[in-house]
């Protein structure tokens, strides 16, 4: 069959770390019904596995290889460099497993979806039912999903759908997104409102072969880097946090023994306002790595001046209830915290809203 070269189609990549002979299967299923250009990449599976990548190359897809593993985002990313040099005309690519996991009619279709002149990034996104999935997917898929509306303000059902739509005009930005594997697709989802790439949906089918028995993604050590920037928010607010409620108490016990309300004012205002410094430059240089300090400064010090009248003011309210004022004071950062995350990721360390829209 001859593979299409023109500017009018997708290209299909398929990164793939010791696949089993079913990936032949699926390499076989996809050229019966396209003459779509096909590219896979090697990453590190070693000579065991080259009888399958060889068959693979037979049916007509390029075969790219990393020596060893580097993971499936350094995969995709070697991918997304390959097309931008050797298919510089193409519509974009469509990302899909090797496992068998995605319809070759879902794959076909998001094709059809980029070669239709879509320019935002396509997620094939699954329905997750309970019962209907793997446990391990489903717990998954669901606090990741939750986790990234929190961080983002979209609502993604599916955060770990490997079937993707990459139009070439965004091609850049994606290979410019922290992670070298599974938490590269993450953080592709979390930077999209600060790339200012707008989201698209449409529904596949939910197929788990074997209970998703052949997923080389490791629960313990993959699910950090997926959290990562969660966790770092975190720890950074604990830091912050932990400077806050030991300064007050420093203050409380050295300086201020009176515990009036205007001391108790006083000594929140100051430790808040230490507490302050620390918060926002862990966050800006390390959570969000964001580059727009003046911007950044700006309207972190609105939002930080809000949350010390909150916290001043809520400190006084409930001290008259309870006069502890350390315990009280832990509560209420507390609930302060809830919304702090979402703030400062979609107003303080972003600079626009981007319009999400399904299909």
């Amino acid at each position: 069959m001859k593979i299409e070269q023109t500017g009018t189609h997708a290209v299909i990549v398929i990164p793939a770390f010791e696949p089993t002979e079913n990936f032949i299967t699926v390499m076989m299923a996809i050229r019966e019904v396209s003459r779509r250009p096909v590219v896979v990449v090697d990453d590190g599976s070693g000579i065991h596995f080259q009888t399958i990548f060889g068959q693979v190359a037979e049916l007509g897809a390029v075969v790219l290889t990393h020596e060893t593993n580097r993971g499936k985002g350094a995969a995709l990313k070697t991918a997304i460099g390959y097309v931008q040099q050797h298919f510089p005309n193409s519509v974009g690519m469509v990302t899909a497993d090797s496992d068998g996991q995605h319809a070759i009619d879902d794959i076909v279709h998001m094709a059809e979806v980029l070669e239709a002149g879509e320019q935002s990034l396509v997620l094939g996104v699954r329905n997750f039912e309970k019962g209907q999935v793997p446990a391990k997917s489903y717990w998954g898929n669901t606090i990741t999903s939750k986790m990234t509306k929190l961080a983002t303000g979209l609502t993604i059902p599916d955060t770990q759908t490997g079937l993707r739509g990459l139009p070439m005009a965004i091609l850049p930005a994606m290979a410019n997104v922290q992670g070298e594997r599974f938490e590269y697709e993450m953080n592709m989802l979390l930077e999209l409102k600060s790339l200012q790439i707008k989201l698209t949906m449409i529904p596949i089918q939910t197929i788990y072969e074997g209970q998703n028995e052949g997923t080389h993604f490791h629960p313990v050590r993959d699910s950090l880097l997926v959290y990562r920037r969660f966790l770092k928010f975190g720890l950074s607010s604990l830091t912050s946090a932990g400077v806050d409620v030991l300064l007050f108490a420093l203050l409380l016990m050295t300086v201020f023994h009176n515990a009036s309300t205007g001391t108790l004012l006083l000594a929140s205002v100051l430790a808040r306002l230490v507490s302050g410094v620390v918060n926002f430059s862990l966050n800006q240089r390390w959570v969000f790595r964001s580059q727009n300090v003046a911007g950044d400064r700006r309207r972190y010090l609105i939002l930080f001046s809000v949350q010390m009248i909150l916290s001043a003011g809520l400190l006084q309210l409930v001290d008259t209830v309870i006069p502890h004022p350390i315990p009280v004071k832990i509560m209420v950062d507390v609930i302060i915290f809830i919304g702090s995350y979402l703030i400062q990721k979609q107003l303080v360390f972003k600079q626009r809203q981007e319009q999400i829209h399904e299909s």
